[in-house]
C-alpha cells in the first residue's frame, strides 16, 4: 500500500474519530493530517501487517490518540490566554444563519448529540459526517462490522427520540451536515 492509498482508504474514519474525542473539524483535520505523517514514517514499528486492515487500523488509531493528545495539551496551555475581539469584527466574519427553524433543529440534534454514549458519537461522526462506509469504521475501531452497525441503529433510535419533531433517520443525516 503507498502512502495515497493509505490516506484513502482511513482519511474519513480518522477525521470522524478524533472529532468524536472533542476536536473541532478544522483541528481533526489537521491532527489527522499529522497522525498519518506519524504512522506512515513509523510504520516499521507496527506489530504485524500493516497492509492489513485490522492490524493498521488500531495501529493508527494509536498513533491519532497521542497525536491528539498532544494537540489538546497545547491547546489547553493555549487557551489559559484570554483574548479580547471587538463584536463589530465578530460580526462582519461570520457567516449567516440558516431559518431559525433550521437553527433550532441544529442546536437541538447538537444537544442530543452531546448526550450520545461515546462509541454511538464515534460512529455517527465516521459515518455521517465524514460520509465512511460501516467496514472502514470497523477497522479503524478495531470492531465487527455488525457492531459498527449496531451503534448506528441505536445512535439513530436515540437520536429520532431526543430531537424534537422526530425527523425520520435519513432527515437526522441531512441534519448532521449542518454540525
Amino acid at each position: 500500500m503507498d502512502l495515497t492509498d493509505f490516506i484513502n482508504a482511513y482519511r474519513g474514519p480518522l477525521i470522524g474519530l478524533i472529532a468524536s474525542w472533542g476536536a473541532p473539524w478544522g483541528d481533526a483535520t489537521e491532527i489527522a493530517e499529522d497522525s498519518f505523517a506519524e504512522a506512515w514514517l513509523n510504520r516499521e514499528s507496527c506489530r504485524g501487517d500493516w497492509n492489513q486492515p485490522e492490524v493498521f487500523g488500531r495501529w493508527l488509531r494509536g498513533v491519532a490518540l497521542n497525536v491528539y493528545r498532544n494537540w489538546a495539551r497545547k491547546r489547553q496551555r493555549q487557551q489559559r490566554r484570554t483574548v479580547t475581539l471587538d463584536p463589530a469584527i465578530v460580526e462582519s466574519v461570520t457567516a449567516p444563519l440558516p431559518s431559525s427553524e433550521i437553527a433550532e433543529r441544529i442546536v437541538a440534534l447538537r444537544k442530543a448529540m452531546e448526550k450520545l454514549p461515546d462509541g454511538q458519537r464515534q460512529v455517527i461522526y465516521m459515518h455521517y459526517l465524514e460520509e465512511t462506509s460501516v467496514k472502514q469504521v470497523a477497522a479503524l475501531l478495531s470492531v465487527s462490522v455488525k457492531t459498527v452497525e449496531g451503534r448506528l441503529y441505536q445512535a439513530r433510535l436515540r437520536l429520532k427520540r431526543l430531537v424534537d419533531g422526530d425527523p425520520s433517520f435519513p432527515q437526522i443525516g441531512r441534519m448532521l451536515l449542518w454540525l
